[in-house]
C-alpha cells in the first residue's frame, strides 16, 4: 500500500473519535502490563492473613482475595500475563498464517487445493474444542519440567494453532485477487523472482486488511485463554490472568462479589476497546464499506 493511501487511512481513522479512544484505552492497558512491577501498589502474591476476602478500602481498592493478597495488584499483574497471551499468540498467528496464505494463493493449482482442504478440516472442528483438544494433547506430552511452565505453553500453542485459519484464507483470497493485476505481470515480464514479488508488491497491498483482522484476533485470544482459565484448563499458579481471578472470584461469587466484578470489568473493557478500535481501523482502510 502506498504511502498517501496510509495517510489518507490515518485521517479517516482520526475522525472516529471512539476508535481513536479505544486505542489510547489499549495503549494504557500495554502500558500498565509492561510496568506492572513498578506501578502495583502490592506484590501480587503478598498474603494478609487478617484481611482474607476483606471489602475494598482506602488501603486495597478493590479488597483482597481468598489468600488475602491485594485485588488491584493481581489484577494489574493479570493484565501482564492477559496482554501477552493475546497480543504474542496474535503474532504468532500472523506469521503462520501470512505465510500459508501467500504460498497457498500464489502457487495455486494443486498445492493451493491441498492447502484449503487442511483449512477446511480446520474449519469443520469446532473452535472451542480444537482449542481444548490441542490443549490437553500439548499437557499430555510433559514436554517441560514445571506444570506452570508447561500449562502456559500449552495455551500459546493451542491459541496459535485456532488463530491462524481465517488469516490465511483473508491472505489467500487477497493474494489471488492482486497477482492479476498488471503492475504484478510489469514485475515478472522484469524478471523478478516469486519471492520478490510476494515481499515487495503483494503484502504491502494487503497489510491494511491484515492489521484490521490482527485486531480482532488479539481480544478473541485473550477471551479463549479467559474461557480456559475459569475452567480450570488455564494457567496454573504462580501465572495469573484475568480469567484465573474470574474463576476464583466466581466461586465466592454470592459472598464476595468484589473478587470477580474488578476481573470481569477489566476483561469487558478490554475486548470492547479493541472491538471498536478494529471498527475504526476496518471503516480507514475500507471507506465503502462503511458507506455499504
Amino acid at each position: 500500500m502506498k504511502k498517501s493511501l496510509w495517510y489518507e487511512s490515518w485521517k479517516r481513522f482520526k475522525k472516529n473519535k471512539v476508535s481513536l479512544f479505544s486505542g489510547i484505552y489499549i495503549l494504557v492497558l500495554c502500558l500498565i502490563a509492561v510496568l506492572a512491577y513498578q506501578i502495583s501498589p502490592y506484590s501480587f502474591d503478598e498474603q494478609y492473613m487478617e484481611l482474607i476476602l476483606a471489602s475494598p478500602s482506602l488501603k486495597h481498592w478493590l479488597g483482597n482475595d481468598s489468600l488475602g493478597r491485594d485485588m488491584l495488584s493481581r489484577l494489574i499483574h493479570g493484565a501482564r500475563m492477559s496482554m501477552a497471551i493475546g497480543i504474542v499468540t496474535a503474532l504468532i498467528s500472523l506469521i503462520f498464517g501470512t505465510i500459508y496464505g501467500a504460498v497457498s494463493g500464489w502457487i495455486g493449482g494443486r498445492t493451493d487445493m491441498v492447502l484449503m482442504r487442511i483449512i477446511d478440516l480446520l474449519y469443520s472442528i469446532p473452535t472451542l474444542v480444537l482449542l481444548i483438544l490441542v490443549k490437553v494433547v500439548f499437557d499430555s506430552l510433559d514436554l517441560f519440567n514445571h506444570p506452570e511452565l508447561r500449562a502456559l505453553m500449552g495455551m500459546l500453542m493451542a491459541l496459535s494453532v485456532i488463530g491462524w485459519v481465517t488469516l490465511a484464507r483473508m491472505v489467500r483470497g487477497q493474494v489471488l485477487q492482486i497477482k492479476q493485476m498488471s503492475y504484478i505481470e510489469a514485475a515478472r515480464s522484469l524478471g523478478a523472482s516469486p519471492v520478490r514479488i510476494v515481499l515487495k508488491h503483494i503484502l504491502p497491498n494487503i497489510m491494511g486488511p491484515v492489521i484490521v483482522l490482527l485486531t480482532f484476533q488479539i481480544p478473541s485470544n485473550i477471551l479463549y485463554e479467559s474461557f480456559l482459565s475459569f475452567l480450570g484448563l488455564g494457567l496454573q499458579p504462580p501465572f495469573s490472568s484475568w480469567g484465573v481471578l474470574a474463576n476464583e472470584g466466581w466461586r465466592s461469587l454470592r459472598s464476595y462479589p468484589h473478587l470477580i466484578i474488578s476481573p470481569g470489568f477489566a476483561l469487558f473493557t478490554a475486548m470492547l476497546a479493541f472491538n471498536l478500535f478494529g471498527d475504526g481501523l476496518r471503516d480507514a482502510f475500507d471507506p465503502q464499506l462503511k458507506n455499504k
